[in-house]
């Protein structure tokens, strides 16, 4: 049974004050505002009781959004993002901003990885995955361009949840690259992320799990060696069969669009405050690298994708979330494992299943075809039933 609003933010503001000091995952905390929205909310809201966090570079009326980055300091948008609306009336309650890396990008922010804090929680939604997996919030929105939702999941050993393409409004969020952009959220578990959508959608989630095949992806010897073992492990218990997978040339295909997304964007940031930006972000938004004709190539390549070749009669495709372990801070990590799914628009999720050998999260992407997220999350549902996993250091 979740706790009434007034205690959801109790609880959350409390682990706060005694947790982020180190841990860093909070831009902003509205402790005032929260409780005037909870003193509002009734027992019978889908979502009462649930407090959430919100990247920070998506609206929420009266908080600062602040993108990550100077260029945009002191920015109070006056309205909400249209996610956090719906969220806010079906009862839950905004505890304050996470913190994102510069622009949503691989710069990273000030965020550790609350399992070790000499780790990186990833990017760019890292601290939104770190307040889920330090228990501050039960979930917390976020956003994927690349990997940035279920890549900070998989190393924070939380789960990661990228919708279809289009499936929610991106009003009120920073845009990056329109074509690749997908707002979702990060949460403790598979039932949490459920019932979001469930409550958001008016869609129950499936009875019973899709068929699963895993593919071990172009990317797959890049991958350290105890991701390899696990996942080779599980999709043998489980009984998955093998399907090719997406196609090599998908990962180019998702650069050239974004870079070529991300340059016309941030066209602000690039031409008019190019100093506040750094450096790995100046040399990302060099508009010769991608030129006008390479792009639309890219997009008529995308559109000629056989996604059904990729399924290959499966419902659902399993691959890792990530290379490995959480890398040292300084890294957000590398988005291989992800960019097939936020290239093509497809629903995906990260559940952890494993330990790495220095005890850190090793997560699970499954992907499903477009619109088929209660599909997905109950298949999620079931592997994570069956697998053994426990979160280090439960009960700080």
């Amino acid at each position: 049974m979740r706790a009434s609003a007034q205690q959801g933010v109790n609880n959350a503001l409390s682990r706060i004050e005694q947790r982020d000091g180190e841990l860093r995952a909070w831009s902003h905390v509205d402790a005032e505002g929260a409780g005037r929205q909870a003193a509002g909310i009734g027992s019978d809201a889908p979502l009462a009781g649930l407090a959430i966090g919100v990247k920070d570079i998506i609206d929420v009326a009266g908080m600062p959004c602040e993108l990550g980055s100077p260029i945009h300091r002191g920015r109070v948008p006056a309205h909400d993002a249209a996610l956090v609306a719906e969220l806010k009336s079906l009862g839950a309650v905004v505890i304050g901003k996470t913190v994102t890396t510069e622009l949503a990008f691989l710069h990273p922010g000030p965020t550790r990885n609350p399992h070790d804090l000499t780790r990186s929680p990833g990017g760019s939604s890292s601290g939104s995955a770190a307040a889920v997996a330090d228990r501050h919030v039960d979930a917390a929105l976020g956003t994927q361009t690349a990997g940035s939702l279920l890549r900070p999941a998989s190393f924070c050993g939380v789960v990661g949840f990228k919708p279809t393409h289009g499936r929610f409004s991106l009003a009120g969020v920073k845009s990056c690259s329109p074509s690749l952009d997908t707002i979702g959220w990060i949460a403790k578990d598979v039932a949490t992320a459920a019932l979001i959508h469930d409550a958001l959608t008016g869609a129950a989630t499936a009875v019973t799990a899709g068929r699963v095949a895993f593919t071990r992806t172009t990317y797959w010897e890049r991958s350290e060696a105890a991701v390899r073992k696990a996942f080779e492990a599980l999709a043998a218990r489980m009984g998955w069969h093998e399907a090719t997978g997406p196609a090599q040339e998908l990962e180019a295909l998702h650069m050239a669009i974004m870079r070529f997304e991300m340059c016309r964007e941030l066209a602000t940031e690039r031409l008019q405050f190019a100093g506040q930006l750094s450096a790995m972000m100046r040399d990302f938004l060099d508009p010769a690298i991608v030129p006008a004709g390479q792009y639309v190539a890219a997009l008529e390549a995308r559109a000629s994708v056989d996604i059904e070749a990729i399924f290959d009669g499966a419902d659902i495709i399993a691959t890792p979330a990530a290379l490995g372990e959480a890398p040292l801070f300084g890294s957000t990590g590398d988005a291989s494992f992800n960019r097939f799914p936020s290239l093509l628009g497809l629903p995906a999720i990260a559940i952890p299943f494993a330990r790495g050998d220095n005890g850190l999260p090793l997560g699970l992407q499954l992907v499903a075809r477009r619109h088929a997220e209660p599909l997905l999350l109950a298949t999620a549902r079931e592997i994570e039933r069956r697998i053994v996993w426990r979160p280090s250091g439960e009960g700080r």
